[in-house]
């Protein structure tokens, strides 16, 4: 869990500077691509013999299942060279409802670990965009090059009018080239984003079930011989 340390830490971390890590724009073909769960790559390469082109690895997963990288942000250099792309982490377990300081130093963590992946690892890098009520837009939105594309969920939102104006706020500063998304669109989105730039990420339920019809396609195959 964050504490007031993990803020004072990370507010100075990067290069000393008391705001969020720059991050650059990247050109991406997302067309047909599977997003797969950081923690089951495994089902992914269930779905395709190229990894390295059809998938991109985020990490809307449990907490508890990324919380290495707050330790190491390059833990899961060797599992990224695998596939296409790879989102930035997502410390947001406790979103618009916790203290803002949380908040701030779950962004912080989560921006620190994308521009390392970007800028050391040379890793292809989806922002994933955290951010809470509007003291943490500083830190959510800053200093991310115009265009980026960026990845967001809707799952699990509890306070909703938190969410629309921040989306709001990032779509006028960053100007998304494309957004990749998890969970339902809410109708409000179209008031200030185009729908048609929006990339719907498939949840683990629809990976699950394109792998069944995957393998019944393959048994009616099978029969047919």
């Amino acid at each position: 869990m964050a504490t007031l340390n993990d803020v004072i830490d990370y507010s100075k971390f990067y290069d000393g500077k008391d705001e969020a890590p720059f991050f650059y724009h990247e050109n991406f073909n997302l067309k047909g691509k599977l997003f797969v769960p950081a923690d089951d790559l495994k089902l992914g390469q269930k779905l395709t013999d190229f990894p390295k082109e059809n998938i991109v690895l985020h990490y809307f997963i449990h907490d508890s299942k990324q919380n290495r990288l707050l330790l190491n942000n390059l833990a899961d250099k060797n599992l990224h060279q695998k596939v296409y792309a790879v989102t930035s982490p997502d410390f947001s377990a406790d979103s618009a409802n916790c203290w803002s300081c949380l908040n701030e130093a779950n962004i912080l963590k989560s921006r620190i670990c994308a521009s390392r992946w970007q800028q050391e690892c040379d890793e292809p890098v989806i922002l994933t965009l955290l951010w809470g009520d509007r003291s943490t837009y500083k830190y959510a939105f800053g200093n991310v090059e115009k265009g980026s594309v960026c990845a967001v969920s809707h799952q699990g939102i509890q306070n909703e009018q938190i969410f629309r104006e921040g989306l709001a706020t990032a779509v006028e500063k960053i100007r998304m080239e494309n957004l990749c998304w998890l969970g339902n669109i809410p109708e409000y989105v179209k008031e200030f984003y185009d729908l048609k730039r929006i990339i719907k990420m498939q949840t683990r339920t629809e990976l699950l079930q394109m792998l069944k019809r995957q393998k019944n396609c393959e048994s009616q195959l099978l029969l047919a011989v």
